[in-house]
């Protein structure tokens, strides 16, 4: 009976060192659940692995919001996926000023009304593993989502004192001056 409890305990140390030498952790990452309320997107990262992932960008993908469109998570933090789940919680910031969201959600509610449909626009958020594979998500915006969209943006730009490229408010084509000019940076790009 000694001699198995002996045995049991130099087994019981040893066999953690056996399993780390022969085991190396790996993430098991991917995102889902996406949902978009005006400019805050919304997005679950789960980790079904042993260590962790990292979230590695997010991009607008697509002609009709201005080119210089932020993606960015909310508190950098949340960058490092542990294993488990945590919500990520983005912002997007299009560089419009007030009058461009405002003029792009009227847009966007006509062709919603209408039937027809807006150049296909989406958001692409990634994930690195631990192995160095990357894995992307890709949520397509809807007219309505567009709509909300712009008209948050352009609720956002009412309350902005200074317009400046870190809030996106100053408009895409902006003049010296920091005013926007005139034309609609919201048509898509000529094919």
């Amino acid at each position: 009976m000694a001699l198995l409890t002996a045995l049991l305990s130099v087994l019981g140390i040893v066999a953690p060192v056996i399993i780390n030498a022969l085991h190396s952790p790996k993430s098991d990452a991917f995102l889902q659940t996406p949902s978009l309320d005006g400019t805050t997107l919304r997005v679950l990262a789960v980790n079904r692995g042993d260590s962790s992932a990292s979230f590695v960008y997010a991009r607008i993908d697509g002609d009709y919001l201005a080119g210089a469109t932020k993606v960015r998570l909310r508190s950098d933090a949340d960058a490092i996926i542990s294993p488990g789940s945590k919500l990520l919680t983005l912002d997007i910031i299009p560089l419009l000023d007030e009058k461009q969201s405002y003029d792009g959600s009227l847009e966007a509610m006509t062709a919603a009304v209408s039937g027809k449909s807006l150049p296909t626009t989406s958001v692409l958020l990634g994930l690195a593993q631990s192995d160095g594979r990357v894995s992307v998500l890709k949520y397509t915006l809807t007219n309505d989502d567009i709509f909300r969209l712009l008209r948050d943006n352009a609720d956002r730009c009412s309350s902005v004192d200074n317009p400046n490229f870190t809030n996106g408010c100053i408009g895409n084509g902006a003049t010296p001056n920091g005013k926007a000019s005139n034309h609609s940076s919201m048509k898509p790009a000529a094919r």
